[in-house]
């Protein structure tokens, strides 16, 4: 009996993992997916596909945008995108229907005399996964850095 009780423990256990594990691939699936539609049509339209209705997105010098609606007024407002912005996670976790990543931008750009320039930075996405079991960030924020962060 008390050998039974082990291996069901045991069992459940293994079980929780792996829908862990399944659940930061699902999100880290959904952040690449995310950066490819950013470098293929640009980030006005990758934002607000992979923005929960709730978003809360954190404005340089500025009143955070509060929810999608806000979200795409606040792109009718922006001139023509000039820049490459893509990113890679390093770092998922999840707890139920809960997650965010962690990871690396590159914003490619021109200075105002048009030299080609490149930026990098890190990001915090917070992932909320919706009814229809699709992921969508509720808040998201970057910050400039030197060089790409690396994990020893």
């Amino acid at each position: 009996m008390k050998g039974s009780v082990i291996l069901l423990s045991l069992l459940s256990l293994l079980a929780c993992q792996s829908s862990t594990d399944q659940l930061k691939n699902e999100i880290l699936n959904t952040d690449r997916a995310f950066s490819a539609l950013s470098k293929e049509k640009g980030t006005k339209e990758a934002f607000v596909f992979y923005a929960a209705d709730d978003v809360i997105k954190p404005s340089p010098n500025n009143q955070p945008i509060i929810g999608k609606e806000a979200l795409i007024k606040s792109y009718e407002k922006s001139s023509a995108e000039d820049f490459e912005l893509t990113w890679e996670p390093l770092k998922a976790d999840v707890d139920g229907n809960i997650g965010y990543t962690f990871g690396n931008y590159v914003l490619k750009t021109h200075t105002p005399d048009l030299r080609d320039t490149v930026l990098y930075g890190n990001y915090v996405s917070i992932w909320k996964k919706q009814s229809d079991g699709t992921w969508k960030y509720v808040l998201d924020t970057g910050n400039p850095t030197p060089a790409p962060t690396k994990f020893e």
